[in-house]
């Protein structure tokens, strides 16, 4: 067995721990290094590199155009991800999200970013369940958050409600979500304030994210009980190509 001094200071390499993971399904793990009586973890999730084929009849777009609201018209499920920065202003487009919280809060700092406080979620919720989650932020939602616009859900009807709740600070209290499902004219329409389009290669979390999101809406889990005017939800987006 080799062995080492670990001298004051961080960043001192121990060696290599390689491991074969074989599942078919996402998981969240705990890396756990003891020396002595010390002990430290850290969390890991694992995603597969084949995933389940299933019949797919959702359309992913990030733009309302003619073929997105002709195939609402026609009674289809439609994946709206939003590329960051399209989100109005008075929208939510104002709210800086940061997978750190906020630094005191927003009265104290002049509006500095970021202005929310993580996210709540229910981890059993059937939208999530190829995305293995707490209830709250942890490290698989960082890519998420990072690439990711908050939506305000203020001149809704609270019938409305997020699958992922973004946390307001307390001196502005908006209702925000990052995700959530409404009827749309004939169809149903699951919106994500994450990009789940753009740079996949590079970003694991994400395909996961939009892997376990387009199972649910092929599922009959998916059958949103709110409604909204397709013009309300287009006054959302800062631009919308015909």
């Amino acid at each position: 067995m080799h062995t080492t001094d670990i001298h004051w200071g961080n960043g001192i390499s121990l060696g290599k721990i390689s491991t074969q993971i074989n599942t078919l399904k996402p998981v969240q793990l705990s890396l756990v290094v003891e020396i002595n009586d010390f002990s430290n973890s850290w969390d890991i999730w694992v995603y597969p590199t084949k995933q389940t084929k299933f019949k797919d009849d959702v359309l992913v777009v990030q733009k309302l155009n003619k073929e997105a609201l002709l195939f609402l018209e026609k009674g289809g499920n439609i994946l709206l991800t939003v590329e960051k920065g399209d989100i109005k202003p008075n929208k939510g487009g104002e709210v800086g999200i940061g997978f750190s919280s906020i630094f005191w809060n927003t009265a104290w700092t002049a509006g500095q970013k970021p202005h929310t406080l993580g996210i709540l979620c229910d981890p059993n919720h059937s939208a999530l369940k190829e995305f293995p989650t707490e209830y709250h932020s942890n490290w698989q939602w960082w890519d998420a958050m990072s690439h990711s616009n908050a939506i305000s859900l203020e001149s809704f009807s609270t019938d409305v409600l997020p699958i992922v709740r973004v946390i307001d600070d307390w001196v502005t209290n908006r209702r925000l979500a990052l995700i959530f499902e409404v009827k749309a004219g004939k169809g149903n329409i699951l919106i994500s304030g994450i990009d789940l389009i753009n740079e996949l290669e590079n970003r694991p979390e994400a395909q996961q994210l939009r892997y376990s999101l387009i199972r649910y809406m092929n599922s009959t889990d998916f059958n949103p009980k709110a409604e909204l005017d397709i013009v309300e939800i287009k006054q959302l987006l800062t631009q919308n190509k015909s």
